[in-house]
């Protein structure tokens, strides 16, 4: 689609402001004409009528020409200056914009064919494969480094205790330095873990299994129990 110009010098152009509004309408139909046949300016005769909604305009004509805007020649009118009066562009350069883009077209449709093709090559086996496997390997590597699954905890705790010395005496200083003492200070004052009492079935009742029996005591059902 080829589209007409309408400069910004034009507005508040004398040349332009006195035109009447059909004689503009007429000149702006004649704009998009030649611009969509690739004409330069030049509108045969015959042609005029689709200038103006309502036809032929003598008057219109007679005034644009008037205005030094067209001129009329052998075989309907001629714009003077089309490319460099009023800035419009040239049947060449309409052709060069055409052919880029059909160029463009192309290009695209075939990068487009070229990838449909290159994804139909692909096996269904290939696919499969990828997908059957993906996840299974990282999940039993969780799997054995979880204190959960090995029972070994130590591997998961970090050490980030508080050390009772400072960053400058790593290993501790027989020097006074206020640093190590809030250091140890901090230290001290960290919670400690408190042992957990030994399950006492004396206070803490019998822990009975499926059989009525002691899963910690040798109590049993009709004997004597022993805490």
């Amino acid at each position: 689609m080829v589209d007409a110009r309408l400069p910004a010098e034009w507005l508040g152009s004398i040349r332009i402001d006195n035109l009447s509004d059909r004689a503009f309408r007429v000149l702006a139909g004649a704009l998009m004409w030649c611009n969509g046949q690739g004409t330069d300016g030049a509108i045969p005769a015959r042609y005029t009528k689709y200038l103006h909604p309502d036809g032929e305009d003598q008057s219109a004509f007679d005034e644009l020409e008037a205005a030094g805007i067209w001129r009329r020649v052998e075989d309907g009118y001629l714009l003077p200056g089309w490319s460099e009066d009023l800035r419009q562009s040239t049947a060449e350069e309409v052709e060069r914009y055409r052919e880029g883009a059909r160029r463009r077209q192309k290009a695209y449709r075939d990068r487009q064919r070229d990838g449909t093709h290159a994804l139909a090559d692909v096996p269904d086996s290939v696919t499969r494969d990828v997908t059957a496997n993906v996840g299974t390997g990282q999940l039993r590597t969780l799997k054995r480094a979880s204190a959960y699954a090995t029972g070994d905890d130590s591997r998961d705790v970090t050490h980030n205790a508080p050390s009772p010395h400072c960053a400058k005496h790593p290993g501790g200083t027989r020097q006074p330095c206020g640093a190590c003492a809030r250091a140890r200070a901090a230290s001290e004052a960290r919670p400690r873990p408190v042992p957990s009492r030994a399950w006492d079935c004396n206070i803490d009742g019998h822990k009975l299994v499926a059989d009525g029996t002691c899963a910690v005591c040798t109590h049993r059902p009709g004997k004597t129990s022993v805490a």
